[in-house]
């Protein structure tokens, strides 16, 4: 923090995350090191603050400043000369042209709370518009709108900083004997490190002599969550609160994909993308990202407690309800689950989704269309969908043309190679059930692309294809080499191992493709390997009757 204002870069640095986190206190720290220094010759503090977080709960104060106008007014006040009635110099002019370069020196100008202020947005582009260097700007946020220079996010305190905090506040209020190891680490997690909540129930311990559970003593507390969430919650989006009171109904770690996939296919208007960010931009959920690179989403305890109290008035209670239900399907996931990513997760919401095909609770072409959105988010769930098809309308050749798109769709995705083949083999052997020999030559030469098959493979589909009817009947010779050529090539180059069985499927493959030279050469080289090979005399007899 300190580095990022006493360099020669960054004219705009903002410290965003939830309120009360600690984003005032980490400046005003920041400036009590630099105001020892000869960085700047000017720092100047400007409060839009209209609550004050005090251990004895939320105190609403007046904002200085509202307003660009405000701003400059009070910037004109503290460094310019007395206004004298009838001065017609613009404070906002003034301001602006002391932002590019102040006859005072190098000025720090810093903006706390920048939420509070009526226009946030238009008020940053005009400190981006005319802030120059050495002058820099400080932002406190809960919002993360602004794009700064050098944009730091503030948020709750790592174990150790949260253990210190909690030490020194309970030997300052008299109550370290009532804080054992187990009610220290319940505190610190509940309150996801925020510092004015473990403060809160800090103090409650104090009046009452005794610990109580962190999220039931916070629930009372509606004071404070109103002063934390009310102002910002009632700016959202009507896809933004739906999400909000979906996710603070079920307070786990959540895939994003998943919360997607219910407010896309369960709400009539609103880009849940949009909704997730737009909670994102205001502290009012935390985005995670597991070792996979896909992101959960989670809402800290004081805003899924604020969220809790307006999902029970909700006029939309029973459909966020049912969202609801839709994630516990997910199943839950704690932070150390962010190792594995989201596949157990996927993997749980399929298992359930089949378990209830079975049970007669729903039907697969009903949960199709929710089933694929995860797999175009997540590859391998196509994968999943193949196996419900399979599992749940193999009977009918529907079921088997599903199964085989899903598969074709994750191959589209171009997993990693062995992955691919092992993709291509599944197709391979869905073809082989539907007795597709086109589809399964195509599968199996593919597959052959990634990883060499064995001999013995190249043989058994040699096999097949040569004991297609279809082939014979329904395609000409040039269509056949197109299909045989490449399968053929494929076992010539191994003919050093073929047996004469081996060596009869190749020459019967030269002859569907037109070559009956080359068809009599392989079954002769087969018969003085194996001179009673019936499958070579057939080969011999025909090419030599036909000749």
């Amino acid at each position: 923090m300190r580095a990022s204002l006493t360099n020669d870069r960054h004219p705009i640095v903002t410290l965003v995350g939830r309120g009360g986190i600690g984003k005032t206190s980490l400046v005003l720290a920041a400036l009590r090191e630099i105001a020892k220094t000869n960085c700047y010759d000017v720092i100047v503090w400007f409060s839009a603050r209209d609550i004050d977080l005090m251990l004895s709960g939320a105190k609403p104060v007046q904002p200085r400043v509202l307003t660009e106008r405000d701003i400059a007014e009070q910037y004109r006040t503290l460094v310019g000369p007395t206004r004298e009635p009838g001065d017609k110099n613009d404070p906002v002019a003034y301001m602006a042209q002391h932002l590019r370069k102040s006859p005072n020196g190098a000025t720090l100008f810093v903006f706390d709370n920048f939420e509070t202020v009526r226009s946030p947005i238009d008020l940053f582009q005009w400190i981006d518009t005319n802030i120059r260097l050495p002058n820099k700007a400080v932002i406190t946020t809960r919002f993360r709108d602004f794009k700064a220079d050098y944009p730091i996010e503030v948020s709750g305190m790592e174990q150790k900083e949260a253990e210190a905090l909690v030490e020194q506040t309970a030997a300052t209020l008299g109550i370290g004997s009532l804080l054992g190891k187990k009610e220290r680490d319940l505190l610190i997690e509940e309150s996801d490190g925020h510092p004015y909540v473990i403060k809160i129930i800090l103090g409650e311990v104090a009046n009452t002599r005794a610990f109580s559970k962190p999220s039931k003593l916070m629930a009372r507390k509606e004071d404070i969550l109103d002063a934390l969430f009310e102002r910002t919650y009632s700016s959202l989006s009507p896809i933004a609160v739906r999400i909000f009171l979906t996710l603070s109904g079920w307070r786990s770690l959540v895939p994003q994909l998943a919360v997607e996939a219910v407010l896309r296919y369960g709400s009539d208007g609103g880009n849940p993308e949009d909704g997730i960010e737009q909670l994102v931009r205001m502290s009012f959920i935390e985005r995670r990202v597991a070792s996979d690179g896909t992101d959960f989403l989670e809402v800290p305890l004081t805003a899924a407690l604020f969220g809790k109290r307006k999902l029970e008035v909700s006029a939309h209670r029973p459909v966020i309800e049912s969202d609801i239900r839709f994630l516990q399907d997910i199943g839950a996931t704690a932070t150390s689950g962010l190792k594995d990513g989201i596949r157990p997760r996927v993997e749980s919401f399929f298992k359930r989704a089949s378990r209830k095909i079975s049970d007669g609770v729903a039907r697969l072409d009903e949960l199709r269309p929710i089933l694929e959105f995860f797999a175009r988010g997540y590859p391998p769930a196509w994968l999943l969908l193949s196996e419900l098809d399979l599992e749940h309308d193999s009977a009918s050749p529907s079921g088997t043309k599903h199964a085989a798109e899903a598969i074709r769709r994750y191959l589209e995705s171009q997993p990693p190679a062995l992955e691919m083949q092992a993709g291509w083999q599944r197709l391979l052997s869905l073809y082989r059930s539907a007795d597709d020999v086109i589809g399964g030559c195509g599968a199996f030469l593919r597959a052959a692309e990634i990883v060499a098959p064995l001999l013995d493979e190249i043989s058994t589909m040699a096999n097949w294809l040569n004991s297609a009817p279809e082939l014979k009947t329904d395609m000409d010779v040039v269509e056949r080499s197109a299909l045989f050529k490449p399968l053929a090539s494929l076992m010539e180059a191994r003919l050093s191992e073929a047996s004469a069985t081996d060596l009869s499927r190749l020459g019967w493959m030269h002859l569907h493709s037109g070559n009956e030279v080359r068809a009599l050469q392989v079954a002769e080289l087969g018969l003085k390997q194996e001179s009673g090979n019936i499958y070579c005399q057939r080969l011999v007899k025909k090419l030599t009757i036909d000749g």
